[in-house]
C-alpha cells in the first residue's frame, strides 16, 4: 500500500500541542520535573561560596576565573557560568530521560491509555543506556557546530576594519553570538528531533533509531526546523534580558542575576512542552499515515 500524505499543518500542530498538555497537565511533570533539578543545581551554584561547598568549589574558581569571583557580589557575575556549565551533563544525564518520558506519556495518551508519571518513568528507564547515547551523540553535533562558531569568532576579532562591509559582518558575527547559538540548538534539534520518540515508543536502539529518524526527516526537514523554531522564539526575550543583566545588576542589586535564570528555565519549560509534545504528534500523524 502507498504512504499517504502526511499533512503538514504548522500553525495548527503546534496550537494542538499547547492544547494536548493543558488539557492533560501529566505531560508537563517530566519537564516541570526537569525544571526542578535545574533550580536544584542553581541552589547548589548559589551557596558555593559558603562551607562546606566553598572547600570544593573555591580552588576551582580561583585558578580559572581570580580570587575576587568568590566573594560577594562578584559571586554573581560567575554564577550564569558556572549554571551553564552544569546544563551538559543534566542534559546528557537527567533531561534526555525526562523528555522521553513525555514523549512515551503523549503516546499513550493518544492510544487511549491511562498513564502514571511514574510507570511511564519505570518503562522508558529500560531504554535509558539509549537515550544516553543519543544525548550524548546530539551534545557532540551541537559543541562542535559552537566550536565551529568560535572560530568565525577569533576570525572576526582579527578584522580591523571601523566601516563597511566587513565592519557589519565582524558586528554580526560577534554581537550575534547568543542568537547564532540558539539557532545552533534548533538546528541540532531538529537533526535528531525523532531519535528520542523512536526508542520512547518503538523501544528501538539508538543506531537503528538515529537511521529511521533520517528517513521519517526525508521531506519534511524544513518543516521540522520551523516547528523547533517558532516556540523557541519565545527565548528571544530572555537573550536580550540576558544581555543587559550587567546593567541591570549594577543599578539594582548583584541577586538580579539569579532571577533571570529562574526565568529561563520557566521559559524553556513552556518551550521544550511545545516543541517535543509536537514533534511527538507529529510522528505519530506519520505512524497513522504510514
Amino acid at each position: 500500500m502507498p504512504r499517504k500524505k502526511v499533512p503538514k499543518e504548522l500553525v495548527g500542530l503546534l496550537r494542538g500541542a499547547i492544547n494536548t498538555f493543558t488539557t492533560h497537565p501529566i505531560i508537563l511533570v517530566p519537564f516541570v520535573t526537569i525544571a526542578f533539578v535545574q533550580v536544584f543545581v542553581l541552589e547548589i551554584l548559589y551557596f558555593v561560596p559558603r562551607f562546606p561547598l566553598s572547600d570544593f568549589f573555591n580552588p576551582i574558581i580561583r585558578t580559572l576565573w581570580g580570587e575576587e569571583f568568590i566573594h560577594y557580589p562578584s559571586n554573581f557575575i560567575i554564577l550564569p557560568k558556572l549554571f551553564q556549565y552544569a546544563q551538559i551533563p543534566l542534559y546528557i544525564f537527567v533531561s534526555s530521560f525526562f523528555i522521553a518520558v513525555a514523549i512515551a506519556i503523549i503516546a499513550a495518551i493518544n492510544d487511549g491509555r491511562k498513564v502514571r508519571f511514574l510507570s511511564a518513568c519505570r518503562d522508558v528507564f529500560s531504554q535509558y543506556v539509549h537515550i544516553f547515547v543519543g544525548a550524548l551523540i546530539s551534545f557532540c553535533m551541537f559543541y562542535g557546530l559552537h566550536k565551529v562558531y568560535g572560530l568565525m569568532i577569533v576570525r572576526a576579532l582579527a578584522i580591523s576594519s571601523t566601516e563597511g562591509i566587513f565592519f557589519i559582518i565582524k558586528t554580526v558575527v560577534i554581537k550575534g553570538a547568543p542568537h547564532f547559538n540558539l539557532l545552533i540548538g534548533v538546528f541540532v534539534t531538529t537533526v535528531f528531533a525523532f531519535v528520542f520518540p523512536l526508542i520512547a515508543i518503538e523501544k528501538k536502539k539508538i543506531f537503528p533509531a538515529i537511521g529511521l529518524n533520517f528517513k521519517h526527516l526525508w521531506g519534511s526537514f524544513w518543516f521540522v526546523a520551523v516547528l523547533v523554531f517558532l516556540p523557541t522564539v519565545f527565548y528571544l526575550p530572555v537573550l536580550l534580558l540576558r544581555g543587559n543583566i550587567g546593567g541591570i545588576a549594577q543599578t539594582t542589586f548583584p541577586e538580579a542575576r539569579v532571577l533571570v535564570i529562574i526565568v529561563s528555565i520557566l521559559v524553556t519549560v513552556f518551550i521544550d512542552a511545545t516543541v517535543y509534545t509536537a514533534i511527538t504528534m507529529y510522528y505519530l500523524l506519520k505512524k497513522e499515515h504510514s
